[in-house]
């Protein structure tokens, strides 16, 4: 039996799911069969969604999903070979290629707006946080001051800051982070939040691009025995997984029931050998990772896109209270290889590979703001501060609430004061 909640195991029980529409059930049984894989947002999530179903009578159960019942008569779904036990890929076909799939999709959001409106939140959904995003552009891309915050179209404000004195012996990123301490051990407002009571490693998530929060990383995440504090992902570090997950992904053939055989395998392959130690012994961020894999988006591929998708999966299945997402560069495509295929660039092209600095630029121009958009989209980050810094480029940018200590500070602001401000805010 699933370790789920008593109150939900007895609902399961009284045949709750077998009572949902039927397109309604791959996610509920997914969830399920995965309860032990997900993250304590998701959990408390998925629990508030059946004890709001489970507590309506049947005139509010069909008043609730009546519509969506309809919806699935006119698309016939009784004669699709449809699998409720999980979301695949055929299933997904299935709705795409029907006339009423937009009507359907609309359903579908309209059930969930109504359950997130009146079902009552868990006590750990409730909880107030101060959440704060920090986007990094490293000094490698090159940047233009004049027009790096220009696709943010006015969303926020420029702050102006003042470099000077700066020391060489730290960089941009290790006084962001430990303010006016000397040494990584300080670790500035990630000290702060890490000795909140009731911290959890999902509350804090660190995304990096290449290798450069290395140092970072030894000071979060503790030897293989211990819990760790955060959930710190580097694309390079990576590399193993990314390789094995590149090679079985392109044994796909081109048909749905083969895809659908590849990522069955992959869903239920273990992923420990080829993790690296840090995350080898995590279970959820191991399938995180491997969801975040197989949801596409370019993560295998491109470091940036990793970044960016990352943090979006992040927002939605986790709630972070603190997200750092660290750009970097990444290497050119080659020509006459299938980068849309997730092919392996290294092994199918004796070219070398040529670091792509102009291009990574754009795109982490462009995904910094796509970060901020994915968590804009949940009513938790509503009020959440979201900071913006390029290396060595005298301007950043910050989205924010009134109350947000950044507006109090005197420009050009030194970046010792940028990360006191950061402190103050997720204290």
């Amino acid at each position: 039996m699933i370790q789920v909640p008593q109150r939900v195991e007895q609902a399961l029980r009284k045949g709750l799911v077998e009572r949902l529409p039927v397109t309604f059930r791959p996610f509920i049984n997914q969830q399920l069969n995965d309860w032990e894989k997900l993250f304590p947002f998701e959990q408390n999530y998925l629990v508030r969604i059946l004890d709001y179903l489970e507590g309506l009578d049947e005139h509010q159960f069909d008043q609730l999903l009546g519509r969506l019942r309809e919806v699935e008569a006119r698309m016939h779904v009784e004669q699709w070979p449809f699998s409720t036990r999980g979301e695949t890929i055929e299933n997904a076909s299935y709705l795409a290629r029907s006339p009423y799939y937009a009507e359907w999709r609309r359903e579908v959001q309209r059930v969930f707006d109504e359950i997130d409106r009146l079902a009552p939140p868990t006590s750990d959904l409730g909880r107030t946080k101060r959440q704060l995003i920090l986007i990094i552009l490293p000094a490698a891309l090159p940047i233009d001051p004049k027009t790096v915050w220009k696709s943010w179209r006015g969303m926020g404000r420029e702050i102006a800051l003042d470099l000077e004195g700066t020391s060489s012996k730290r960089s941009f990123s290790e006084i962001l982070f430990e303010g006016n301490g000397d040494s990584s051990a300080t670790l500035g407002f990630l000290k702060v939040l890490l000795q909140k009571p009731g911290h959890s490693a999902s509350d804090l998530w660190i995304l990096d691009a290449g290798s450069d929060l290395s140092s970072i990383q030894t000071e979060l995440i503790p030897p293989r025995e211990s819990l760790p504090s955060a959930i710190f992902l580097s694309y390079s570090q990576l590399q193993t997984f990314r390789d094995a997950f590149k090679e079985r992904l392109n044994t796909i053939r081109k048909d749905l029931a083969d895809a659908d055989a590849v990522v069955a395998t992959l869903r239920q392959a273990d992923l420990a050998a080829w993790c690296p130690a840090e995350i080898a012994n995590q279970p959820t961020v191991r399938e995180f990772l491997r969801a975040l894999f197989l949801s596409g988006n370019g993560s295998v591929v491109f470091s940036n896109s990793f970044v960016e998708w990352a943090a979006s999966e992040a927002f939605r299945r986790a709630r972070p209270q603190v997200l750092v997402a660290r750009f970097g560069t990444r290497y050119k495509p080659k020509l006459f290889t299938s980068v849309a295929v997730l092919e392996n660039q290294e092994k199918a092209s004796p070219l070398p590979d040529v670091d792509d600095p102009e291009g990574s630029a754009v795109d982490a121009e462009i995904l910094g703001r796509y970060v901020w958009l994915a968590a804009s989209r949940h009513a938790e980050y509503s009020e959440a501060l979201c900071l913006c810094v390029a290396e060595g480029v005298p301007v950043a940018y910050a989205i924010g609430p009134p109350d947000n200590p950044l507006w109090q500070e005197r420009q050009p602001v030194k970046i010792e004061r940028i990360s006191s401000a950061l402190s103050a805010w997720v204290a």
